[in-house]
């Protein structure tokens, strides 16, 4: 192929790109979403502190000559939410269109650079009514684009925060069994440890330390066991960090005073297989939660008010999956998860993801809590999508 056709080609693959990015922002416009443009430069440890395990060995980071930490956005939600903060707040319905920039091991086919075309919905009250609105729009942009083949995979984390805060825990499991959900590997080896109730060996000065920590928060405890390992001049050993020697610690001070039923780790794990089509999964979430006497109605109640929303402004629910374990790899999500996927497309999947992040404005300095929810479409993988349907 001559340099010629190849220009040519890539000019063709420019215009499709650039002319699917105008209308899916267009049909957010359209949908009263008005458009921002967010630095493609943010402050690093925004995102390193909020994002996800997935995102954060991904980022692109370095030092300005001045000596800030700065980085390449890995994605829009956060930059744009930014903006929504300088220009005062309030109930905005915004959207966005820009690259983003991911790390890819060598060799990889995932891109490095790629467009992303986001919308965020904030400050609306009616929690469930935004979270349809705009899973409805993410469905619009992919029929506007002419796909018809594509699966929904959705969770909510408010349904396990939900049934966390029902359960007989020790203050700090709840939390942290909420904290680290969004890590799958890591919140099963806490699981695995709740259910064994593992509290450390007995006698020593292992157990005289676990005992110590007993009554302390986690930030007291932190600074104990810091001090502790500075004066015994121990180092921290298989990769771990003080925060991490830590936390177990004080899983194990936690156990270690109060115990924790055997019944609440059974039902966490019952509670963690149910998967299926939405409306079976909360059929079966009632009977464990009947089971169990404790109530999550509040929670189911809105859980099934966001799916008629949905179904009534679009959103083909024949399409979905639901999985009480599902989240995504950031770790700002409350809510609402979903991801919409091409599953012929292997490893870029997932075309478009989104969810509700109702803590986020906060932790960025809102002064008041921000109700929120929003998406991000991927254009070079929807086009991707597209063209293989069209056998292109």
């Amino acid at each position: 192929m001559s340099l010629t056709s190849m220009a040519a080609m890539d000019g063709n693959r420019l215009r499709a790109r650039e002319a699917l990015a105008a209308s899916v922002r267009g049909g957010f416009e359209r949908a009263g979403y008005e458009p921002v443009s967010a630095p493609a430069l943010q402050p690093a440890d925004i995102f390193l502190d909020m994002s996800g395990e997935d995102i954060r060995r991904r980022m692109y980071v370095f030092a300005d000559p001045a000596g800030d930490e700065l980085c390449l956005r890995p994605e829009l939600t956060i930059p744009v939410c930014r903006l929504y903060l300088e220009a005062g707040g309030g109930a905005k319905k915004l959207c966005s269109i820009g690259p983003v920039y991911r790390f890819q091991q060598k060799g990889s086919a995932k891109l490095r650079e790629f467009t992303q075309a986001g919308l965020e919905c904030l400050g609306a009250m009616d929690a469930e009514a935004a979270d349809a609105e705009v899973m409805a729009l993410a469905c619009a942009a992919l029929a506007e684009a002419g796909l018809k083949t594509y699966d929904i995979e959705m969770g909510d984390l408010a349904l396990f925060d939900a049934l966390v805060d029902a359960l007989d825990l020790p203050p700090g499991w709840r939390a942290r069994l909420k904290r680290h959900f969004w890590r799958p590997d890591y919140f099963r080896e806490l699981l695995d440890r709740l259910a064994a109730g593992d509290a450390g060996e007995d006698g020593g000065e292992r157990q005289a330390l676990i005992s110590a920590l007993a009554g302390l928060d986690e930030t007291q405890a932190k600074d104990v066991i810091e001090d502790v390992l500075k004066l015994a001049g121990i180092a921290p050993v298989g990769g771990r960090t003080v925060e991490e020697v830590a936390e177990r610690l004080i899983e194990q001070a936690e156990l270690a005073a109060s115990g924790v039923p055997k019944a609440a780790a059974t039902l966490i794990s019952d509670f963690l297989a149910v998967s299926g089509a939405p409306k079976d999964c909360i059929a079966e979430i009632k009977k464990l939660a009947k089971a169990a006497d404790i109530s999550l109605d509040a929670a189911i109640a809105r859980f099934e008010r966001r799916m008629e929303l949905a179904a009534k402004s679009g959103v083909d629910l024949s399409r979905a999956h639901f999985a009480t374990g599902f989240g995504r790899n950031m770790a700002y999500y409350t809510g609402l998860v979903f991801e919409f996927r091409v599953p012929a497309l292997g490893p870029d999947a997932m075309i478009c993801g989104g969810g509700r992040y109702d803590d986020l404005l906060s932790a960025l300095g809102s002064e008041k809590p921000v109700p929120a929810v929003g998406c991000a479409v991927g254009i070079e993988r929807l086009l991707a999508a597209v063209a293989r349907e069209k056998g292109q």
